[in-house]
């Protein structure tokens, strides 16, 4: 062995505790990087399966999948590389001397390079083989939860989807280089710069800890809050910040993601307990259709009918220019009651048939008629500043005869009218908010087709309000503006109903839906029968595997992060052993030195948490702004996890402080400061 090698494997052993440490960070991130890879494997396997002989496909997918991974792969290459690299940086520090003495005697820069880059190499001969076998236990473990939460979504589907673990010799290969580059390269920062420090600089002990010319001040409040002891603890983390500035980043970085994938999690949560929002049923049949465009020459056989232009030969050519044509199907209201009708004959089965178009129409709103909390949300669809009219997505609802009457009824109009569906909700502070976002007179709004360019008024009759409207209609009232007419032909319609035979109704709708609406009929229509209760749990499945995913990454950086804060904390205060003891020797007590300590772990922690929690909050914010609008949901501040990440950094802070400390008093007072390090 070169004697560069045995003082590295040398330095590792004295420093025992962190090299553990150390090793246990580079073992979690190679962990995750095989599991990423592994994860890949399997994703590759089933695209394989799905898409079979489609290249196109398969190319387009994988090049999706490999984006992710890399995307995720970055991320723990960035977070192993802070915290290996600070290890790699502390223990060089510690040794400054003893570089200056090796460079006195001789030694080159390229030689003290390698003694660190030795360890380096040492450590990944044990950490990466633990982690490998760590990285394949996970990615088997999580093929397993994976497979679990896809029994519920399984049971919707005639193809299940199944996810096997997938043994890579090139994925393991790949991972092997990935953490051996990200563990050379975290050593040969601070090798470099430990090579370039002048002898006698290194000698006279220039590290970690500069003493500037200046006198260091102590932060007055602290001063005053906690008097003699809080100054030395001021000053020591000002003297040694570039020690703690890494465990600093490693805390922000942990309590960001915390409170950014707790916030997604109750989002999500929210979003899928409001999927059906009042509905009181087991069962759904649905009519829904697509919307396809295509573009024809003017020279194509075409009429127009109703205003509208169809195509009448299938040989028509299609261009990228040219006049759009839409194609789409509808229902009627006739068809879509008789159809609720032959529900309820199933054994007294209550049916609620409810449609909507929200696609096709717009309508001009005077500023008068809407509600200044609804003017304030939506102000941006005022046609210009000084308009007195905004324009609203249009949204038409129609229900079977039966549940018409009871609207009409309850608005208490007659039959044949117009109903302003007068209620909006928003999510303020972990609740609802119910409010009227018009303010009903009786006037006629001005309505024009979005597609074909008509335009016609539609008079406003009544209003439901508040909890009057059923939960049924307001699953399906989606849009700015919503209004129940008698009669429409729209885009969706659902028939939610509640039987006491669900097996049996669901078979015996199938057989009514295939009858009032032939398939071949309706060939842009998709329509099916649906177990609501399996659709909800499987709804719930999907978000809790995807917490489930996110949680695991989000808690294997964590860990990673915590390996260097116990590190860097540890080594801190075991390189300032000297210095306890000579407060010792003056008259400090025991109890002032666990003042001070806990005083150091507190500003810390509270030096993380102004930068974290103020992140966290931004970025669960652009997660909210993802997923959702501000129209559907008031974005929350997610307290609950803000006050989690609160106390996990102050005890995991003050309980490394105080043992670390522990350790400290199994020497003498005299023997340590005799002693060159502690």
């Amino acid at each position: 062995m070169k004697l560069t090698s045995k003082l590295a494997y040398s330095q590792l052993k004295i420093n025992r505790r962190r090299t553990v440490w150390t090793i246990a960070g580079i073992a979690l991130a190679t962990a995750m990087v095989t599991a990423v890879f592994g994860f890949t494997a399997s994703g590759e396997a089933v695209i394989r399966e799905l898409v079979g002989d489609n290249d196109y496909y398969a190319t387009m997918l994988n090049a999706t999948l490999y984006t992710v991974s890399a995307v995720f792969v970055s991320i723990i290459v960035a977070a192993s590389i802070i915290v290996v690299s600070n290890s790699f940086r502390v223990s060089a520090g510690e040794r400054t001397a003893q570089f200056g003495i090796l460079k006195s005697v001789g030694a080159t820069k390229k030689q003290v390079t390698k003694i660190i880059m030795s360890e380096g190499l040492l450590l990944c001969a044990v950490g990466i083989p633990i982690g490998i076998v760590l990285g394949l236990l996970v990615n088997l473990a999580g093929v397993e939860i994976v497979n679990y939460f896809l029994i519920g979504i399984n049971r919707l589907t005639d193809n299940p989807l199944v996810i096997c673990f997938v043994f890579s010799w090139q994925a393991l290969l790949l991972s092997i280089v990935v953490s051996l580059l990200t563990v050379l390269l975290s050593a040969w920062l601070p090798a470099r710069k430990a090579a370039r420090m002048a002898a006698i600089d290194a000698i006279r002990g220039a590290g970690e800890v500069k003493i500037k010319p200046q006198h260091i001040r102590a932060n007055g409040l602290v001063k005053k809050l906690f008097g003699f002891e809080g100054t030395l603890a001021s000053k020591s983390l000002k003297r040694s910040r570039r020690s703690f500035r890494a465990t600093v980043i490693s805390l922000t970085v942990s309590v960001t993601l915390l409170i950014v994938v707790g916030s997604f999690g109750a989002q999500l949560q929210v979003m899928i307990d409001e999927f059906y929002p009042g509905v009181d049923a087991t069962v759904g049949a649905e009519f829904f259709t697509s919307i396809r465009t295509t573009y024809i020459d003017e020279g194509a056989d075409t009429e127009t009918i109703g205003g509208e232009l169809s195509i009448i030969s299938s040989e028509s050519s299609i261009a990228t220019t040219g006049t759009a044509v839409r194609e789409y199907d509808t229902i009627s209201s006739e068809l879509a009651n008789t159809i609720a009708l032959k529900l309820r004959e199933y054994s007294d089965t209550p049916v609620f048939g409810v449609g909507s178009d929200g696609l096709s129409y717009m309508a001009d709103v005077p500023r008068e008629m809407v509600t200044p909390k609804r003017r304030e949300m939506f102000d941006s669809h005022f046609n210009d500043a000084d308009s007195d009219e905004m324009t609203m997505p249009m949204t038409f609802i129609v229900t079977d005869a039966e549940n018409y009457a009871r609207l009409c009824g309850i608005a208490g109009v007659p039959l044949g009218s117009n109903i302003l569906v007068n209620r909006y909700t928003v999510y303020l502070d972990g609740g609802r908010e119910v409010f009227k976002p018009y303010e009903f007179d009786g006037r006629t709004l001005r309505v024009t087709g979005f597609y074909d360019g008509s335009e016609f008024d539609l008079p406003l009759h009544g209003e439901l309000t508040g909890a009057d409207i059923p939960g049924e209609v307001i699953y399906v009232a989606t849009g700015s503006l919503v209004v129940v007419v008698p009669d429409f032909d729209v885009m969706g319609y659902s028939w939610f109903a509640k039987p006491d035979d669900k097996a049996g109704f669901i078979e015996y709708a199938e057989g009514i839906l295939d009858e009032m609406i032939p398939q071949e009929e309706n060939p842009m229509a998709t329509i099916n029968v649906v177990d609501i209760e399996e659709l909800t749990d499987a709804m719930q499945s999907t978000g809790r595997l995807v917490m489930v995913l996110v949680y695991g990454f989000v808690g294997m950086l964590t860990l990673i992060g915590l390996t260097n804060v116990i590190s860097t904390i540890s080594a801190n205060v075991r390189s300032r052993s000297r210095e306890f003891a000579v407060l010792r020797s003056v008259g400090m007590t025991t109890g002032g030195l666990r003042r001070m300590l806990n005083l150091e772990s507190l500003l810390c922690s509270l030096k993380s948490l102004i930068f974290g929690v103020p992140l966290g909050i931004a970025g669960s914010y652009l997660v909210y702004a993802g997923i959702t609008g501000p129209a559907e949901y008031s974005y929350e501040i997610p307290w609950l996890p803000i006050a989690e990440c609160v106390v996990g950094v102050f005890v995991i802070t003050w309980v490394t402080m105080r043992y670390s400390a522990t350790q400290l008093r199994t020497k003498s007072i005299v023997e340590t400061i005799q002693s060159e390090i502690g």
